[in-house]
């Protein structure tokens, strides 16, 4: 199975996710997007692109195999050892992060609404940003139906 090229689309006047198999076309000129969607009695619509947020495919895959899109919403786990045993401070942590998947100069990330500012200080752009690659990192829904996820909300 190949890596989709094809975004998906968020519907807004419907509220419904258009996967990127049924994502036709785009045609940024004209403004208008190809879809296929059950409405109005017909299968195939072309629509205006404004009614759409449309989201990439990054080329990366969670720890599941699903591929991770732009404004995704994913939580990574890890493991930080820290600490130095000959001193006596030998220790580590697990930590947990949830956040929307971007895309910055750093790679895929996840921008965590806690710490994110428009701040360019490094120290505020490194807690705002978690990069996706080397830490286990899983789906777990969309901004725009599962906002509540980044609230830490069931």
């Amino acid at each position: 199975m190949s890596e989709a090229k094809a975004p998906r689309a968020w519907y807004k006047p419907l509220r419904i996710m258009i996967q990127p198999e049924n994502v036709e076309s785009i045609n940024f000129e004209t403004k208008v997007i190809g879809v296929y969607l059950e409405m109005d009695g017909r299968g195939f619509h072309r629509l205006r692109l404004s009614d759409f947020e449309l989201m990439w495919p990054t080329g990366v895959k969670d720890q599941t195999g699903t591929s991770i899109y732009e404004r995704d919403i994913a939580e990574q786990t890890y493991h930080v050892p820290y600490g130095n045993v000959h001193e006596g401070t030998d220790g580590s942590y697990d930590g947990h992060h949830t956040g929307e998947v971007v895309i910055t100069s750093r790679g895929v990330c996840l921008r965590n609404p806690l710490h994110y500012s428009m701040d360019t200080d490094e120290t505020k752009v490194v807690k705002a940003y978690k990069q996706v690659a080397g830490y286990r990192t899983k789906v777990i829904g969309n901004i725009y139906q599962h906002p509540n996820l980044l609230k830490g909300e069931s």
